[in-house]
Formats: structure tokens, C-alpha cells, sequence
């Protein structure tokens, strides 16, 4: 029983920072129809970030705000000088940000190296519950994506910027003929994106540990939450993230080297069975 309360609470905690992870990845998918493969280097880079500033000697607070920030920062560069000028050949699109992807990956290994490397966590501590122990850190990074999480529904549903941000998502050329800057909402939502995929890679770092090709799994988790939710449903990238993150749990207590593969067999299924996803539409 132990066990079994202790998979759904900790499939709980990582499930929500899995949407996290996707719900940039969707954002970007929704507003500006770029299927942005370099989502997963964007996490890496971002804990990377946070621990060359650690290095440096800045505070555990400082380097993660610097992480953050510098990723919200060169997710909307990469769109300028990367997307903009191909964006209307979806095809070069998503062969460039894969190539970028791997450019970062070496990169990032040149300078770092490619073993394993823990962020430290922003919380120390063990919560025992009965049979169950829980790291302090897990509970933090899920109240606080859950935060997050719930602050950007409100932003894009109560606030003039978010209502474009919708309008953008569903009718691009219409938003243009009513005034909506579109080109500026889309740089928002990279950096917005950026900035997500920074924080859930500090947390992913700090649990699991981070290597420059951990990008690949943290993109597998990705693609796998916003294809079986529907690409471009938020909603729909909820509930997968909820499935993902508990079938992960399951497996991880069995084979812990095997964290990945329930994203790999779920996402193989889901475009076989199921393209269109859970709320969303079918994978193109």
C-alpha cells in the first residue's frame, strides 16, 4: 500500500512539471504553428545556464532568476534569426530547430561536458507521510508549476494581451486585419516558452540530474504530452501530462533506467491508434 501511495503521489508531483514542460511547447505550436524541436535543448541549456552561474559563485535564487531570464531572452532570438525567415516552409523549419537542438547539445557539452550533473534543489529536505517519503523539492517544483501553470490561464483568459494571444492561435491572418500585432505576440509566447522550458529543466536537473543529451528525453516527453493531448490543446496537454507522468512513476520504480520508455511506447501507440490526440487535432 505504501507503494502505491507512494507512486500516485510522486506521479502526481512530476506530472505537473511535465505540462510545464509542454505547455510552452503547445504555446508555441497554437500561436505560431512551429513544431519547435529544440524545446528539449531549451530545458537543458536553461539548467546548464543556472549551474555555470552557480559556478561563478551566484546564489542557488540568482543563477535560477538568471537561467530563466536569459532563456525568455534566446527562445524569441531563435525565432528571429532561425523561424521568421523560413516559417513558410514548415519542412525547413522543423529539420533547423532539430539541427539547432544538436548544435546546443555540443555545445553545451564542449563547455560542460556530457556526464550527468545535479542542479542543486531549491529545497532541502525529506517529507515522510507514514510509509512515504517525499523530497521537499518535488512538492516545491509542483506548487510551483502549478502556479504558473494557473497564473498563464489567467493571463491569456483575462488580460487584453492573452485574449490576442488566443485570437492568434486561432485565426492568424484574421488577427492581423483587426489590428493585433502579431509579430510581437509571437516573440511573447517564445519568450514565454523559454522561460517555462528553463524553470522545468532547473527541476528535471535538480531530480534526475542533467546531461547535454538529456534534451532528446526531455523533448520525447514533450512531443509525447502535446501529441496525445492534440497538438495545440492546452487542456488536452493537462490530462497526457497527468498520464505521462504516472506511467513514468510506474516504470521508474521498476527500472529507473528505463524512465523514458513509457513515453516512447505511449507516443509510438498514440500516433498509430490515435493521431488526433485526446482533445486536439490529428498530427500532421
Amino acid at each position: 500500500m505504501g507503494s502505491v501511495i507512494e507512486v500516485l503521489i510522486l506521479g502526481f508531483l512530476i506530472s505537473s512539471l511535465y505540462a510545464l514542460i509542454a505547455l510552452g511547447f503547445t504555446m508555441i505550436f497554437g500561436v505560431a504553428g512551429v513544431l519547435n524541436l529544440a524545446h528539449g535543448a531549451f530545458a537543458m541549456v536553461g539548467a546548464y545556464l543556472a549551474l555555470g552561474a552557480l559556478e561563478w559563485g551566484w546564489s542557488l535564487p540568482a543563477a535560477a532568476l538568471f537561467a530563466v531570464v536569459g532563456m525568455a531572452f534566446l527562445a524569441p532570438l531563435v525565432y528571429v534569426l532561425l523561424i521568421r525567415p523560413v516559417e513558410d516552409r514548415p519542412i525547413i523549419v522543423f529539420l533547423g530547430t532539430l539541427l539547432f537542438a544538436v548544435v546546443l547539445e555540443q555545445i553545451v557539452g564542449l563547455f560542460f561536458g556530457f556526464n550527468s550533473r545535479i542542479v542543486p534543489p531549491l529545497v532541502e529536505g525529506i517529507l515522510t507521510v507514514g510509509e512515504v517519503r517525499i523530497p521537499v523539492n518535488r512538492l516545491a517544483a509542483s506548487a510551483i508549476a502549478l502556479s504558473i501553470i494557473g497564473g498563464l490561464w489567467l493571463f491569456v483568459n483575462r488580460t487584453r494581451v492573452g485574449k490576442a494571444i488566443l485570437a492568434l492561435s486561432m485565426e492568424r491572418r484574421g488577427a492581423a486585419l483587426v489590428g493585433i500585432p502579431t509579430q510581437r505576440i509571437i516573440l511573447g509566447v517564445w519568450a514565454i516558452s523559454g522561460a517555462l522550458a528553463a524553470i522545468a529543466g532547473l527541476f528535471v536537473g535538480s531530480f534526475f540530474g542533467i546531461s547535454p543529451l538529456e534534451e532528446r528525453l526531455l523533448l520525447t516527453i514533450a512531443f509525447t504530452i502535446v501529441i496525445l493531448g492534440g497538438l495545440g490543446s492546452i487542456p488536452g496537454s493537462l490530462g497526457a501530462a497527468l498520464i505521462i507522468g504516472f506511467s513514468e512513476t510506474v516504470v521508474q520504480q521498476f527500472a529507473p533506467e528505463a524512465r523514458g520508455l513509457a513515453s516512447l511506447l505511449l507516443l509510438m501507440l498514440v500516433l498509430t491508434f490515435r493521431p488526433q490526440g485526446l482533445l486536439g487535432r490529428a498530427a500532421a
